[in-house]
């Protein structure tokens, strides 16, 4: 135990600096916000002569792990112009032609690894027309310097490199769930999700219910060291496929097909039953990979959820934090998902101070058709 809370307290205290602005929590039910929106509105333009009108740097928080930036049309279209962007190390992050950028009006770049990144545009338009493009914003994300413990004990999360040398089955269970990065009205936000299909995952209405969410969403494989923030593989969310208010469910489709490579989750047809154990697999607070199996079991069951008196929820003593909304929990027995984690302590809450909740992935199948 001692060396287990040693290990997560080095990592805070190595990872986190900043304090991040405040959120209202919906009693409990809520997406970390891990970082601030700067306003940006720098202009560039295709039709001009000066480098500094075609080539801007722009940088985030200083303490920043990464940004993404939000880039809009501001006005033309040519086929012969790009907007590039690179990171700090001038690699390309991402590309986008003058008809894209016209048809969707404004797009949130892929994470960008530092707290800098330069946008350019490239190519010439005929004599007479102009293409621009406004960075109107940059997110900045900053891990927590304070973040939310839904601890139902001792403090018992261990680090996915530990168990990849010590509980392997778990290990191999762990590699569908990948943390969420999106923008939500209140910032830049994180919370964790996992693969049902090869292009399908499930996470919580609560962190991703629009498709203008989605769209700033990247969506992070094999996150599972602090000094590998993008992981081992970034995909954006294309659309949202259905949500599910009363039951904080939300199901997403993930670009590039990572199912066929991360696998995808199989659902238990068993109902959970009281005392029954568990494992949530989950990025608490935005970090890498986390496992609660330690003290986490079934400990109400059932118990009500958003709506009141459909009892569609269990509680559960697994530990958490904020940014684990959208985890799996699994039977311990099989490692199949009986529920989706999306309610950490409730203040002034009784009983529910004390244990987090899962909504019955058995309501969840039913009502998305899975």
């Amino acid at each position: 135990m001692a060396w287990r809370v040693g290990c997560v307290t080095a990592i805070l205290t190595a990872m986190l600096h900043f304090q991040v602005t405040a959120q209202a929590f919906d009693e409990g039910r809520a997406p970390l916000i891990d970082g601030q929106l700067q306003d940006v509105k720098q202009e560039l333009s295709s039709s001009d002569a000066s480098p500094d009108g075609r080539v801007a740097v722009i940088h985030g928080r200083a303490t920043a792990r990464t940004i993404k930036l939000r880039l809009e049309n501001a006005g033309g279209s040519s086929p012969g112009v790009a907007v590039i962007v690179r990171d700090a190390g001038n690699s390309e992050v991402a590309r986008y032609s003058t008809e894209k950028l016209a048809e969707e009006r404004f797009v949130w770049t892929p994470e960008i690894r530092g707290n800098s990144a330069l946008v350019e545009v490239t190519g010439s338009t005929p004599a007479g027309a102009e293409f621009r493009v406004l960075i109107a914003a940059v997110a900045s994300h900053v891990p927590p310097s304070k973040p939310t413990l839904n601890i139902v004990r001792d403090f018992d999360l261990e680090n996915i490199e530990y168990i990849r040398a010590n509980q392997p089955e778990i290990f191999v269970a762990s590699r569908p769930v990948a943390k969420i990065s999106f923008v939500s009205s209140e910032g830049p936000a994180a919370c964790t999700g996992f693969m049902v299909s090869d292009d399908q995952m499930l996470t919580n209405h609560h962190c991703i219910n629009s498709d203008a969410i989605c769209k700033s969403a990247d969506v992070i494989f094999g996150f599972n060291k602090s000094e590998s923030p993008l992981g081992d593989e970034m995909q954006k969310c294309l659309r949202l496929v259905d949500k599910d208010e009363d039951l904080d469910a939300a199901l997403i489709e993930v670009a590039g097909s990572p199912g066929k490579r991360w696998g995808s989750l199989a659902f238990s047809g068993a109902i959970p039953i009281l005392n029954e154990p568990a494992v949530v697999v989950q990025h608490p607070a935005g970090f890498p990979k986390f496992v609660s199996r330690i003290d986490c079991v079934v400990s109400t069951m059932p118990a009500d959820g958003v709506k009141v008196g459909k009892e569609s929820d269990f509680g559960h003593s697994c530990d958490t934090m904020d940014g684990s909304s959208g985890s799996p929990v699994l039977r311990r027995a099989d490692l199949k998902v009986m529920g989706l984690h999306h309610w950490g302590f409730v203040d002034h809450g009784g009983k529910w101070s004390q244990e987090n909740r899962a909504v019955q992935l058995r309501f969840i199948k039913e009502r998305f058709g899975l």
